[in-house]
């Protein structure tokens, strides 16, 4: 069974933690539009029902879109009519990026060690971030824009790999509270130090902050395809919410 007010409850923290520049609701579906650091924050998305035909609302998407100089992207929800994704494909949009919503309604994590813990995305953080996800000066401007719009308590977490005398930043993530919940955002490991249980480590602390704010669940989205941290996050208690994917037009 879907669990669509749990899927819409989700739906929202992530529009609301993940902020974008500019934002439009039409009939249901929420156009977001930012300057392309993520998909999340420069596609549409259902919200509520909605009385649009696929083809009304590519003609809107892409009408939209386009005027920012952005790729027209519409994410595929349960939350989105079922006849909306087959007449994409009639339209010749095309499927891509498969991905899940997590959720983990219990939470059980203690924080780590050799974690710093900031209420701000600061320069060290995001050119962090950045290096490790292989993004440059374009990256970090791109998200600096939209995390300054970011309204909710927050964590933006480092985690350092701590030799005696030479701390080395190694993952970073950023830790969003919103009702109850936390969720997990931008968690990336430098390339080096991948597969070596850092990922376990800065999930951990992200889980860590959010018990500390008083939450009871946790929430986070990960693409299909990335097996290794859909088992890292497994292990961590989460289920599978819901699946959607993108519908794009090139």
């Amino acid at each position: 069974m879907v669990d669509t007010a749990l899927i819409c409850a989700l739906e929202q923290r992530c529009f609301n933690a993940w902020p974008t520049l500019r934002t439009l609701v039409v009939d249901g579906w929420v156009l977001r539009l930012a300057d392309g650091h993520t998909r999340r924050a420069n596609s549409a998305s259902a919200l509520y029902p909605s009385s649009l035909t696929a083809a009304e609302l590519a003609k809107i998407v892409k009408a939209q879109f386009e005027r920012a100089g952005l790729q027209p992207v519409i994410r595929i929800t349960p939350l989105a009519a079922p006849h909306i994704a087959p007449g994409l494909a009639k339209l010749g949009w095309r499927e891509d990026d498969a991905s899940l919503g997590l959720y983990a309604p219990g939470l059980a994590a203690s924080m780590p060690e050799a974690v710093q813990i900031e209420n701000h995305a600061s320069e060290d953080w995001l050119h962090g971030a950045m290096s490790a996800y292989g993004y440059g000066a374009a990256g970090v401007s791109a998200l600096r824009r939209t995390l300054a719009n970011l309204v909710l308590p927050a964590a933006f977490i480092t985690l350092h790999h701590a030799p005696a005398h030479s701390p080395t930043p190694v993952a970073w993530a950023l830790a969003v509270y919103e009702r109850g919940m936390v969720g997990i955002y931008d968690l990336v490991i430098a390339p080096e130090f991948r597969g070596m249980g850092f990922g376990r480590k800065i999930s951990s602390a992200c889980l860590a902050w959010g018990i500390a704010q008083g939450v009871d669940s946790a929430y986070l989205q990960v693409r299909v395809g990335n097996s290794a941290a859909r088992l890292l996050y497994g292990s961590l208690g989460f289920e599978t919410a819901y699946h959607y994917t993108h519908y794009v037009l090139d």
